[in-house]
């Protein structure tokens, strides 16, 4: 394999100190604020990929940076974010073809964790400076880079260090805290304390969760909405009194950990023993429709230590002392991802539920979004919504959600029209585009004047224009305006194949990833309820961001968390705080300003579980459950659960001031 070795002698630090440096690494302490070292010799390059070995000399996971900077600018435009594992020496390998944005996740490789890209579409050829470090954390940090090379291939291997990571019950060795489980014994006594009764502690709450001493109109026997005479919207529970869904998403039986390449790191797998095979599996597939193939070797710890002391009752087991957990402090809906009592139409909790498999179609526009014109969306939408078959009688069931986080979404002000143009297929979507233009404008002529272009004919729109809004800036208003009739396409389509086959659950949308591009409300009168994901601390600004841009439905915020580096776990996740009392306080806060909002309906904990300690499928490896790998609600945050549950129907209809102490904050651990 041919590859050009990384000089370190040549690299310069920014916002970073280097504290040893030869030609074969260095190593560097970067500054809280986020430092970096530079690459100059990928200035000029063009192999495909940068690879080398990475190490945290730290006690915590640390959020790597490969940044791209325009010349003269402070600001990245394109950069990939990826996890390190703590005192982990970890071979990175970096395709630079990803500058294209043309996807936001990649497939892992041993040892790293997640890796994602957020910015703008670059060429290599615009890059300035070239950079690897940190985002921001809350102290100085440092890392040693080595061996670093590029090349047009991938290395031969990604070695792992024989370092014992994690115990024989899924903990994190590398540290002690309160709580942590030492012996089979103690676990088995923590499992039987709470084996309870499950039942809600407020005697005013109704089967569903729901406020009886607040009827808003006759029950349906399904969930619905409804708007009262103050502007508020509200959910009813299926007997038609108020409810507020609170509740966490991913209640299934611990969360599913990757170890294909970590298998010398674990204490104790039993793998090879019958009764544990239920707790393996290996997968193979694709994240998105356009994402090459991935394999992997999974574990599930929490459900083997509830099966060490439960024996084949375990699932029951677990069933049982998660209602009680959940209900008992307040907690009356499950989010996205749900497992306990789920289409069987006999629960205890109220749930929500994505469709899966969202229709594609075999040519994408860009990223995850189909050619929505094309005869074949409309088709495989058809085939989608018969899933809703099965589910179309329970009562327990809210309502569903088309898809989670649309891919393109997380590209900021994009306009899908404008990657209509750029992509070479002779797509419906194009043609639907060239026919919105000749209908607009009549002649080329009067097109090429608004447009202040020199087409020859509107037939030259079916060549590929790398980017239409940059090359022709009053195009804008046209392909903004197109971009919302695709969007609204996109929606409409599944929307209404959904409907033809359920009428009584509720629409719940698109859980958009992110509340920040104009276009992507539009479609919104095709659902009922109007869904995004929102990891700030405070949701206000993005539920007024959707209330402004004219949508009028009830709000759903499908995912928020935060994660503290107290107990357990080496990454906070997307928020982060200082402790676990933090983490309650954030609770409060934020769920009380969604119930607080006029428009503000459910706000869904991601997630039930903590994550694996050496990252789930993708990498993610974040301190965000409610509960730990065994199975033991943390209580500062539990009591947060309860308090704000007790008061939710005041302050959901105004009678009660949200809770107002944000909480103290550190920049996030995450990826």
């Amino acid at each position: 394999m041919s590859r050009i070795k990384i000089d370190w002698t040549e690299a310069e630090g920014r916002n970073a100190r280097i504290l040893e440096q030869d030609q074969d690494g260095c190593l560097v302490l970067l500054e809280a604020c986020g430092g970096g070292i530079s690459l100059p010799q990928l200035k000029g390059s063009r192999e495909r990929y940068l690879f080398g070995d990475v190490e945290v000399l730290e006690e915590h996971s640390a959020a790597m940076m490969f940044r791209c900077f325009l010349p003269g600018a402070e600001k990245e435009r394109i950069y990939m974010r990826f996890g390190i594992l703590p005192r982990f020496k970890t071979r990175i390998c970096l395709d630079l073809e990803l500058l294209d944005n043309r996807t936001i996740f990649t497939n892992r490789t041993p040892g790293t964790l997640k890796l994602v890209v957020h910015g703008q579409r670059t060429s290599r050829e615009e890059v300035g400076r070239f950079e690897l470090g940190t985002d921001e954390v809350y102290h100085d940090i440092r890392v040693r880079f080595t061996d670093f090379y590029l090349s047009d291939e991938m290395p031969e291997s990604f070695p792992v260090p024989q370092k014992k990571l994690v115990d024989q019950f899924g903990q994190w060795k590398g540290s002690a805290w309160p709580g942590k489980t030492e012996s089979l014994e103690e676990l088995a006594g923590k499992y039987r304390a709470q084996e309870k009764d499950a039942a809600y502690p407020f005697p005013e709450w109704n089967r569903w969760g729901g406020d009886r001493n607040r009827k808003l109109k006759e029950g349906t026997g399904f969930f619905s909405t409804c708007k009262t005479a103050d502007g508020r919207w509200h959910l009813t529970d299926p007997d038609g009194c108020d409810y507020f869904s609170v509740g966490p998403c991913g209640t299934h039986a611990g969360e599913w950990g990757r170890i294909d390449g970590f298998t010398q790191c674990c204490d104790w797998l039993p793998e090879g023993e019958p009764a544990y095979q239920e707790f393996f599996v290996s997968r193979q597939g694709r994240r998105a429709a356009y994402m090459p193939e991935d394999s992997s070797r999974m574990v599930n710890f929490a459900g083997i230590n509830l099966k060490r002391v439960y024996g084949e009752a375990w699932r029951e087991k677990w069933e049982e002392i998660s209602c009680h957990i959940l209900m008992g402090n307040g907690i009356n809906s499950q989010g996205n991802f749900p497992g306990i009592a789920v289409n069987n139409g006999n629960g205890k909790l109220a749930y929500v539920r994505e469709l899966p498999d969202f229709p594609v179609t075999d040519t994408l526009i860009f990223r995850d979004f189909p050619d929505v014109l094309s005869p074949e969306y409309q088709k495989r939408a058809e085939v989608y919504a018969q899933k809703l078959e099965e589910w179309k009688d329970d009562p327990w069931l809210i309502g569903y959600f088309l898809r989670n986080e649309p891919e393109f979404n997380f590209v900021e002000n994009l306009a899908i029209a404008n990657e209509v143009l750029r992509n070479p297929a002779q797509t419906y979507c194009r043609e639907g585009l060239i026919a919105f233009l000749q209908e607009k404008y009549g002649t080329v002529e009067a097109f090429n004047r608004a447009w202040k272009a020199e087409f020859a004919s509107f037939d030259a729109l079916r060549k590929p224009i790398a980017d239409c809004m940059a090359l022709y800036p009053d195009s804008e208003e046209d392909l903004r305006a197109f971009s919302g009739r695709l969007i609204t396409e996109y929606i409409r389509v599944p929307a209404m194949a959904c409907r033809a086959v359920d009428p009584d659950h509720l629409n719940l949308g698109l859980r958009w990833s992110k509340a920040y591009n104009v276009d992507m409300m539009r479609g919104w009168e095709y659902f009922d309820v109007f869904s995004i994901n929102c990891y700030d601390f405070d949701p206000t600004g993005d539920m007024d961001f959707v209330k402004n841009a004219g949508v009028d439905l009830p709000i759903l915020i499908g995912e928020y968390h935060c994660g503290a580096l107290d107990r357990g776990l080496t990454a906070t996740g997307l928020k982060g705080v200082t402790d676990q009392t933090e983490r309650g306080v954030m609770w409060r806060y934020f769920l009380e300003r969604v119930a607080a909002h006029p428009y503000g309906v459910a706000a869904h904990w991601f997630q039930y579980n903590d994550q694996f300690c050496l990252g789930r499928q993708d990498g993610e490896n974040y301190q965000i459950g409610m509960v730990d790998v065994c199975m033991q609600p943390y209580p500062e945050l539990m009591e947060a659960v309860h308090a704000s549950s007790q008061v939710l129907y005041q302050v959901k209809n105004g009678e009660r001031e949200p809770y107002a102490r944000k909480p103290k904050e550190i920049p996030m651990i995450g990826y």
